[in-house]
């Protein structure tokens, strides 16, 4: 907890955040119950709760890292709290069919009896139950905003809409913050009575209130319509934080990165090069100029990058995440990090 408050407050470490994990070595086998079809696998409590069990004992968790586990109902939960239909497609991925034909049509409400909003707060109110005194629980994914919009209309519609009738992108994206608001309040509500303090999937545990900031869609529009339309509900969240983090997702995203860099209430960015793009160490620049901005710095890299990173970025803020093919791997990343506890490299500096 220490370690993780100096990194919110950007504040001098001897090494940074380290948080690695890897397959334990000797494998526990878990029985789980029967269930029909793949929604049954996100949705079935006994199923979940096995698969939690499953996981949290067959990982281990080194260095930083903390034992915790995300509900979850895939990225576009939040908009089928709102009236889409989730489609599960496997166990790892859904989606919501959009349902708004037209922005001027659609006024966003948050429905106690909505199907999926009440199948969320069962999974949590479990999931909690099991994990007090025993693991962490996330705060599950919000994806609000533009990534909420697009999944409501559609992609294209909610791009012919940015130029059509912008106001009411605009209408909606302060309607939809607000919800946004009052899901996070929820979840929170429900998790701080298991547990003190927050984590979710960017894994820096917070002792207050913290989820991931994120808008995907955003990446498609120019920096000019990014601060037009979309950094405001940043603000706005980051404010109502006591920690906060931004997803910057892809390359594509990347001209959006000096308007992220000057909210003042915002804590740090999470840098993610995208599926095919050049490994971490490629992007020393980009992390450099996050890490000199004063803001935090959450990256994921491979094992054989660790030694890299650490001897070319300052340590003050940043936070590395690691997943090792072994339990010996893992060891060794850590013992790469010690040799550099307490040494600034001269090329982290130039």
């Amino acid at each position: 907890m220490q370690r993780f408050e100096a990194f919110w407050r950007r504040e001098p470490i001897n090494k940074p955040i380290m948080y690695v994990t890897a397959p334990r070595e000797k494998h526990v086998k878990i029985d789980f119950p029967k269930v029909e079809g793949i929604e049954e696998r996100w949705t079935n409590i006994d199923y979940i709760l096995k698969k939690i069990e499953y996981h949290l004992e067959n990982t281990a968790f080194l260095g930083d890292a903390i034992p915790w586990y995300l509900p979850n109902l895939g990225p576009n939960s939040f908009t089928a709290f709102l009236g889409a239909n989730l489609r599960f497609l496997s166990e790892e991925t859904s989606w919501a069919e959009p349902f708004v034909d037209e922005v001027s049509n659609y006024h966003p409400n948050l429905r106690e009896d909505n199907k999926w909003w009440r199948t969320m707060n069962t999974l949590l109110d479990a999931i909690c139950e099991t994990a007090e005194g025993n693991f962490l629980v996330g705060v599950p994914d919000i994806h609000y905003g533009g990534d909420s919009l697009a999944a409501a209309l559609g992609a294209r519609s909610l791009i012919r809409s940015l130029y059509t009738k912008p106001d009411e992108v605009k209408r909606l994206i302060r309607e939809l913050t607000n919800i946004c608001l009052r899901v996070f309040n929820e979840y929170y509500r429900k998790i701080s009575r298991v547990q003190r303090g927050s984590i979710t999937w960017i894994p820096a545990y917070s002792k207050g209130r913290y989820f991931a900031l994120q808008d995907d869609f955003s990446g498609l529009v120019s920096p000019k319509m990014f601060e037009e339309f979309f950094l405001e509900e940043q603000i706005t969240l980051a404010r109502s934080l006591d920690n906060s983090i931004f997803h910057l997702d892809g390359q594509i995203a990347l001209g959006n990165l000096d308007h992220l860099l000057r909210v003042e209430c915002l804590d740090g960015i999470q840098w993610v090069p995208g599926a095919g793009s050049k490994p971490m160490r490629e992007w020393i620049d980009v992390c450099r100029k996050v890490l000199s901005s004063g803001k935090c710095l959450v990256i994921s890299c491979s094992p054989n990058e660790v030694e890299t990173m650490l001897s070319r970025l300052i340590f003050r803020g940043l936070m590395l995440c690691v997943h090792c093919r072994s339990e010996k791997e893992a060891k060794s990343v850590l013992k790469i990090a010690e040799r550099y506890s307490g040494v600034m490299s001269p090329s982290a500096l130039a």
